[in-house]
């Protein structure tokens, strides 16, 4: 699930683009800091064995509690995780579809560099050549991450590959 991580710096990176300059409108400025405040995905997943699932990975893991973008007057930023989720599924015995999931929050401190420029609402963020855009409204910043959240469960020898939407939300401090 290391791989979750990975996308998940990405497009934690992916999603912090931006610029100061909000045209004169109605804009949050960019500028500062800010933190996670969701990571959802299309589909609710119980993945705390709780009874009861939900789209959010944040309560459903306990993890990603602490993410962070910071944004430069310059154009310039840096993304940190400070977490990810090991998540390690198991196939219910006699299903096709059920799992049963075993999370661990693992910390890990990982900062990544990234550029941005902001135009109105549309914050266009570039990290490693690639370009990426979120918007800004108020004090969040959503990002969409298409195909972010994907899960390779082994079945009984066949590995299946679950894969879907994930949305990142972004919070001025």
């Amino acid at each position: 699930m290391k791989n979750l991580f990975g996308l998940l710096l990405v497009a934690i990176t992916l999603t912090a683009c931006s610029s100061d300059d909000d045209g004169g409108s109605n804009t949050t400025s960019i500028e500062g800091t800010w933190k996670m405040s969701a990571f959802n995905t299309e589909t609710a997943h119980d993945l705390n064995n709780d009874g009861t699932a939900s789209t959010s990975v944040m309560d459903e893991t306990n993890c990603y509690q602490n993410e962070t973008i910071v944004f430069d007057a310059n154009g310039t930023g840096t993304a940190t995780s400070n977490s990810y989720a090991d998540i390690e599924l198991t196939l219910v015995t006699g299903t096709t579809d059920e799992y049963e999931y075993t999370v661990t929050c693992v910390s890990e401190t990982e900062s990544t560099p990234f550029a941005y420029t902001q135009n109105g609402n549309e914050i266009i963020l570039t990290m490693d050549g690639f370009n990426q855009t979120a918007t800004l409204s108020g004090n969040t910043l959503t990002y969409v991450f298409e195909d972010g959240f994907f899960v390779e469960v082994d079945n009984n020898g066949t590995t299946v590959t679950v894969t879907e939407d994930i949305t990142f939300v972004f919070t001025k401090q």
